[in-house]
């Protein structure tokens, strides 16, 4: 199941967590895999 929630462009990843909380979880509980487009904010250095 997809999600798609409309956000700001230049969204942190602690803000990003805050809406997939809000919007994902409250819904359907911590989901057991994530996928990312390995977007430099979720990649580490």
């Amino acid at each position: 199941m997809a999600h798609f929630i409309p956000a700001k462009i230049n969204i942190t990843a602690e803000e990003l967590a805050q809406l997939l909380i809000r919007e994902v979880v409250r819904l359907h509980g911590v989901p057991r895999a994530i996928v990312s487009d390995r977007d430099p904010k979720f990649t580490s250095d």
